[in-house]
């Protein structure tokens, strides 16, 4: 009986160590999706703060990115020195004080300063916790790991505009001038839509003694949150969980060598354009789609825009959901495929017909939302097919998103204060450029494995 019973540990402790570490990783993730998502909603509100139009204020959608690739470049050095689990414990604590003191702040520019510093703690949880996994569960096993990683912070991102909803004041006044002009039409099939959707909604007034922006306390409940989340890394991180693990997954990890970086190279510069556009076109719907939809021609109130902000993240987080297991079924390439051919013909009818007819515009952000979301795990598994990307070549994802949204996200803002709608339009052009540069990188694999095992890679990987 003893002896079953010390069996019967021995089997469930490794089980539990890995959960615990999962979860862990999964509640991070949470938490980075509520920092990436919280500054679309309130942006008209911390523009209020900083006294300063959507364009300028824009500029912290730079430095969040610029924070990001700082961060992912520093991933790959960190995780050599080991005890990635406490790291992970200690950034997930300085970014609930970036978090928290962004709502207080009233510059512009120090404004910048401090979600650029939280972006940089989110691109190195973003690529250090990516790259942990890729190391456990080596390159096949990692897929659906992978796609519930990206779930996980969707789930986070869905939760943020609900989160700051009770909490918004009107903003009318920060929107541009044209847009006054646009909501004195009178659109009686998108005021009846709206009104039907939501009919039963209830806003919170805030005090008006008090003079304090009350978008302070969805900030404060994230820093809160992660501040947990960091206890529990560092509790993890005392019991050895990382090395308990590897030593579990010890026959799976990645053990390939990286390449050098000449053999690479134009690989690389390929998919940093592919991702480039791919999350510029992501963050700037997710940015911008609440200003967008309450200052243009839908005229939306400010509970309608964190309503459709969430529509577009339960889209979101139901295409990570559903990636999670048709990255078993089909190859990573044939799932980016379908993805982009998704982006391209929702954005183009949102383009057409959504400023003139509202139910279009809800449709679309769903759609949208749920063919972008596999969009990005996808390319990640894609990508490890043909090289080793779980070391020091883990920035080259991050690379290129920060660079996307540092160059489009204030251009998206410029783009803003001449038609709001106009940033849609962007959007239209990025999933294009999105599916041009993943053909090239389908080019330049056949091209650069022809004759090699890897030549057949996406091949080998269907069911």
């Amino acid at each position: 009986m003893g002896s079953e019973i010390k069996e019967l540990k021995t089997e469930s402790s490794p089980l539990l160590w890995t959960w615990s570490l999962i979860m862990a990783i999964s509640l991070a993730r949470i938490g980075s999706g509520l920092f990436i998502s919280i500054h679309g909603p309130t942006l008209l509100s911390l523009a209020d703060n900083v006294n300063r139009d959507v364009a300028a204020v824009s500029w912290l959608f730079a430095g969040r990115s610029a924070g990001v690739l700082a961060g992912g470049i520093a991933t790959g050095f960190i995780m050599k020195q080991g005890r990635a689990v406490y790291s992970f414990g200690i950034t997930c604590f300085l970014l609930a004080i970036c978090i928290t003191a962004t709502p207080f702040i009233t510059d512009l520019w120090l404004l910048v300063v401090v979600v650029l510093f939280g972006g940089v703690t989110f691109g190195y949880l973003d690529a250090g916790m990516q790259a942990l996994i890729l190391q456990l569960w080596g390159e096949k096993d990692s897929r659906p790991h992978i796609a519930a990683y990206h779930f996980t912070i969707a789930l986070g991102a869905f939760f943020a505009p609900l989160l700051a909803q009770p909490f918004l004041e009107e903003q009318e006044d920060i929107c541009p001038s044209v847009t006054e002009e646009l909501c004195s039409l009178d659109d009686e099939s998108t005021t009846v839509f709206m009104t039907t959707v939501l009919n039963n909604e209830t806003m919170t007034t805030a005090d008006p003694g008090y003079q304090v922006s009350s978008i302070i306390w969805p900030y404060v409940i994230t820093g809160v949150f992660l501040v947990v989340v960091a206890i529990v890394f560092l509790v993890l991180g005392f019991y050895k969980v990382e090395r308990r693990v590897r030593n579990i997954k010890g026959d799976i990890t990645e053990e390939r060598q990286e390449e050098n970086i000449s053999q690479v190279l134009v690989l690389f510069v390929l998919i940093c354009f592919y991702y480039f556009f791919c999350v510029a076109g992501e963050t700037a719907y997710q940015s911008y789609i609440y200003s967008v939809s309450i200052c243009s021609g839908l005229c939306f109130t400010p509970s309608q825009g964190t309503w459709i902000n969430s529509l577009y993240w339960l889209g979101f987080g139901s295409g990570r959901l559903a990636g999670i297991f048709i990255l078993k079924l089909l190859s990573p390439r044939n799932v980016i495929i379908g993805d982009l051919c998704g982006t391209i013909i929702t954005m183009t009818i949102v383009s057409i017909w959504g400023q003139r007819v509202a139910g279009i515009t809800w449709a679309v952000t769903f759609l949208f939302g749920f063919f972008q979301a596999t969009v990005y795990p996808a390319g990640v598994s894609w990508t490890s097919q043909y090289t080793n990307v779980s070391g020091h070549y883990i920035f080259i994802f991050s690379a290129g998103q920060a660079l996307g949204s540092m160059i489009l996200l204030p251009l998206g803002g410029f783009l803003f204060e001449l038609d709001p709608f106009s940033v849609m339009y962007l959007i239209l052009v990025s999933t294009i450029s999105n599916a041009i540069f993943f053909a090239a990188m389908l080019l330049r694999v056949k091209i650069q494995y022809k004759g090699t095992d890897r030549e057949h890679a996406p091949i080998e990987t269907k069911m």
